[in-house]
């Protein structure tokens, strides 16, 4: 049976360029799928999508009389939101009676908030890739936690031509050889979640090694923003079985506005699912911000370690972590599963070892005692004499970890 591919379009103002991608995805013996988000209130269509903008529009529970006129008044955010809502109830439903092996979309600032935005609905495994005049900027917004890929355009996508074109064909290629080798394995072992961020590697690999000697599988995500959100989407998604958040600086970076903010929720998923989890306060002593004009206020006269370029970290002091500690509390303290917590009292992360402005053992004791003080009786606290990135200390974690999901 031949795989089928979703292209995602703006087809009134992209339509030469995406039949070219659909004719080449063809030719290479894959059926497309045409779904056209474009409003039809710029250009006309060249050729006739599979999923027409009145279907599309309909999808998203409206219609498409209603969401041109939400342009037309100056509102294209919510007129885009509608037309990717309506192309995402029409992938899903491709995608769940296995009619859906990828997708592909190409478009500038529109088309790439369309076409992302639909692709971050998708499962994990399934092939997303976004030709993107913008791909060259800050991707954040747009690839979030999902594996999508993007290809800058580098031309505007404005017509066929030799620059268009050779990059057009680079994006059907990805699709296409992302779609022939998909394959999300699945495995009887229970999966455990680990988050690490820099100093906190070795830790959290050793963990791993202990785990998967014990028959578990392990997977390890950057807690940089991104990271520990994108564990706990698969939480949610039933995807894992237990947690290991070995460096929850994203909860720290969401209070002061850092560069690793993971939201509001950070730290509430496990707890909330009740997968069992063991948490630590990896890399809570410091703050990181993408610039120096991003720092808060409060913090402008303090000491800043500059970890390479766009990476300004400050430490957090006593006050802070008395606030970092209440806040933790509270969002383990709403969990309904059996949790954990672990504290290396010798120092929390790497930056106390090779920086003497980092090491502030006042303020780490502020966060621990206020941490106990918080948490209910049920949350088991184990202090162990070592650094987090001592042996000892990834022993007695791997230990615990083992205890809480061994019988889940």
């Amino acid at each position: 049976m031949k795989k089928t591919i979703a292209l995602v379009g703006t087809l009134d103002t992209k339509g030469e360029e995406s039949l070219y991608i659909k004719n080449l995805i063809e030719k290479n013996n894959y059926l497309v799928v045409t779904i056209d988000v474009g409003t039809g209130w710029r250009g006309k269509l060249i050729f006739s999508p599979d999923y027409p903008r009145q279907e599309v529009a309909k999808a998203a529970g409206s219609n498409i009389e209603e969401i041109v006129s939400l342009g037309e008044s100056g509102r294209e955010n919510r007129m885009m939101e509608m037309m990717s809502d309506g192309a995402i109830t029409i992938c899903m439903q491709l995608y769940e009676s296995g009619k859906l092996s990828g997708v592909v979309s190409l478009g500038g600032t529109m088309g790439t908030t369309l076409g992302t935005r639909v692709m971050r609905a998708l499962p994990f495994g399934l092939p997303k890739v976004m030709l993107s005049t913008i791909a060259s900027g800050d991707t954040r917004p747009y690839i979030s936690t999902k594996d999508i890929v993007m290809i800058s355009s580098i031309a505007d996508i404005a017509g066929l031509n030799r620059i268009t074109e050779a990059t057009l064909r680079q994006a059907a290629g990805a699709v296409m050889g992302m779609t022939a080798v998909a394959e999300v394995k699945t495995s009887e072992k229970p999966l455990i979640g680990i988050t690490t961020l820099g100093g906190t590697t070795n830790c959290a690999l050793l963990v791993k090694e202990e785990l998967e000697r014990r028959g578990y599988e392990t997977v390890i995500f950057h807690a940089n923003g991104c990271g520990g959100r994108a564990m706990e989407e698969m939480v949610e998604q039933g995807l894992i079985q237990g947690v290991f958040d070995l460096s929850t600086n994203e909860v720290v970076d969401h209070l002061y506005h850092g560069w690793s903010d993971a939201g509001p929720i950070r730290l509430e998923v496990a707890g909330r699912k009740g997968i069992p989890q063991l948490i630590a306060p990896g890399n809570i002593d410091h703050i990181i911000y993408g610039s120096p004009d991003k720092i808060l206020e409060r913090f402008k006269h303090q000491y800043i370690h500059v970890h390479g370029t766009g990476i300004y970290v400050l430490r957090t002091k006593r006050n802070e972590m008395i606030e970092v500690a209440e806040a933790m509390a509270e969002k383990i303290n709403s969990g309904v599963g059996k949790t954990a917590v672990i504290l290396p009292l010798r120092g929390l992360s790497i930056l106390d070892r090779v920086d003497k402005e980092f090491d502030d053992a006042e303020a780490n004791f502020a966060f621990f005692e206020t941490l106990k003080q918080r948490l209910k009786p049920e949350v088991e606290v184990k202090e162990v004499d070592a650094h987090i990135t001592d042996t000892l200390f990834a022993d007695k974690a791997a230990e615990m970890l083992y205890e809480l999901v061994k019988n889940q």
